[in-house]
């Protein structure tokens, strides 16, 4: 048993998925069409999967919702680990029930006032039937499973799809994706008038979508990582590729705390995560000025140059500020970086580290029209 509990998290989530046992069986509305090689598992196959997922994560999360961040509200749907590499292997093996019962675990703290959990199923099957493969290839096999499962998680919100493009979610999906080397169709251009039109409707009776610019794609997006770069960043999981991108657009800082609340919102445990990045070796623990400056708030280092003695003014701006510290010794600086587990991105090893945002960015278009797929 995972739980001492008299049942399992697994049989209070089943419960919600297939209805208590003294309830009147309910139809199921929502039956996945999948393409006609996929066939739907044993639910036995399925318990077993979201047993061992469950298991993996014991202690992890929230104590009453197991697959939810403790830090949050269950209100907030925010998991406590990437829930990615579990969905897209679901996806793989054709085990879709395991997906709706994880994301119904998911939205239990929150299923929708008077509503209940059932929507969750609706934009699960939804997503795994939209043929993305009409619109982008990857190198990868296992990147078009990858991609399909952020967009589930990212359905946790709730709405439509559509309005996905006003969030970071299509930025983090480019992200963690570009690895991938994503290659465009120019049927692109047919979701960027489906858009726009989407957009002049809703422009109708709402200001904010009559200033939210159109889309406009002369050339589908073609930059791309180099392959060396690209293998190492491949070895990572979805939420540490998101944490590595972080990092590069921060230009290093405290590994624990190199995500913001959007790439938190998707899933992740930042101590498997930063065991990955450091693993990996496209960080590197650091000493520089830009990182401890990078990682400090300016009360922070005033603080520290409280603490260590260092002659300052409280005009000064950050850099002056790690300037000082740097004057007592150099080894005030160790210290303070040691104690934060500040890390650079290791450009010496992989200079194209320097320009991956940048392309993934170039790429954010197409993940943005895939939203109206």
């Amino acid at each position: 048993m995972l739980y001492d509990k008299e049942e399992t998290m697994l049989h209070k989530i089943s419960r919600l998925l297939f209805g208590k046992k003294d309830e009147v069986p309910q139809i199921d509305k929502t039956k996945i069409e999948l393409p006609r090689k996929q066939t739907k598992l044993p639910q036995a196959h399925s318990s077993n999967a979201v047993d061992l997922f469950l298991s993996s994560i014991k202690g992890v999360g929230h104590p009453e919702y197991p697959v939810l961040d403790s830090q949050y509200s269950p209100s907030s749907r925010i998991p406590c680990t990437d829930l990615v590499p579990f969905i897209s292997k679901r996806i793989m093996e054709r085990d879709i029930t395991s997906i709706r019962i994880v994301m119904r675990a998911v939205i239990e703290g929150n299923p929708g006032l008077g509503i209940g959990p059932d929507w969750i199923d609706e934009s699960v099957d939804n997503i795994l039937s939209i043929p993305f493969e009409n619109y982008v290839s990857f190198t990868s096999e296992n990147a078009s499973p990858e991609l399909k499962a952020l967009y589930i998680v990212a359905a946790k919100g709730g709405g439509g799809r559509e309005f996905l493009i006003t969030e970071e979610i299509p930025r983090l999906i480019s992200w963690a994706c570009i690895a991938h080397q994503p290659s465009w169709s120019t049927q692109l251009h047919s979701l960027a008038k489906k858009a726009n039109s989407w957009i002049a409707k809703m422009a109708k009776d709402t200001l904010y979508w009559q200033e939210y610019g159109r889309f406009d794609v002369k050339e589908v997006p073609n930059a791309s990582i180099e392959n060396v770069l690209r293998a190492a960043i491949l070895t990572l999981t979805p939420a540490a590729r998101l944490q590595l991108f972080y990092a590069v657009e921060r230009g290093g800082g405290s590994l624990p705390v190199l995500t913001n609340y959007q790439i938190r919102s998707l899933g992740i445990n930042v101590e498997k995560t930063s065991k990955e990045l450091i693993d990996s070796g496209l960080v590197l623990s650091s000493t520089s000025k830009e990182a401890i400056e990078s990682a400090h708030s300016k009360q922070e280092l005033v603080e520290l140059c409280e603490t260590y003695g260092a002659t300052y003014r409280k005009l000064w701006k950050k850099e002056k500020l790690v300037d000082a510290l740097q004057k007592i010794d150099s080894v005030v600086l160790e210290k303070i970086a040691k104690s934060k587990n500040l890390v650079s991105p290791n450009y010496q090893r992989y200079p194209d580290l320097r320009n991956v945002v940048r392309i993934a960015d170039e790429h954010q278009v197409g993940f943005k029209l895939l939203c109206f797929a």
